[in-house]
């Protein structure tokens, strides 16, 4: 009785010994193949959006008389540069004076159903608040069945920054 108990004993030792170094042979091996980290953890650069690369800059002129859904196809174009999305895709259009102002001057001449919305989105990005960014984004988004892309925040200087330098 006590040889089968020492038998037993001795043989899960031997298969615990040969788990334990199994384990410890994988774990050094996987190890291998990992870069140590050269960022400390007390000092983190930003995190910065790299750009889709489905993502095409233009600067084709705006026509006069645009229908409603490329006017806002314009003003998301235009977001892209100021908010935060896992996912954007689609064209890149800059923001800017130009391109406000002419977009102001075909809605006020035009005859949209979301008028206020374009004019308070326009009056405020000519006065450099871009705080309606994601709502803008998200609404025309949304209006245009977007599954893929949703804004969740604006992005950091540091983020607009790199995504200009990147696609501008």
């Amino acid at each position: 009785m006590k040889q089968t108990i020492w038998t037993t004993v001795i043989s899960f030792g031997a298969i615990a010994l040969l788990a334990v170094g199994g384990y410890w042979f994988i774990q050094r091996e996987a190890a291998k193949g990992e870069e140590p980290r050269a960022v400390s953890a007390s000092v983190q650069a930003p995190e910065v959006q790299q750009p889709e690369r489905t993502l095409e800059f233009t600067d084709t002129p705006f026509s006069a008389d645009m229908d409603e859904k490329k006017l806002q196809d314009h003003l998301h174009e235009m977001s892209h540069s100021k908010v935060y999305a896992a996912d954007k895709w689609g064209q890149v259009r800059l923001i800017t004076p130009a391109n406000i102002a002419e977009l102001q001057t075909i809605v006020e001449a035009g005859d949209f159903e979301e008028k206020d919305f374009y004019q308070s989105t326009l009056e405020a990005w000519q006065k450099g608040d871009f705080s309606n960014a994601v709502d803008v984004h998200n609404t025309i988004w949304s209006w245009h069945g977007g599954t893929i892309g949703k804004a969740s925040r604006l992005m950091t200087e540091e983020e607009e920054q790199a995504y200009t330098r990147s696609n501008f």
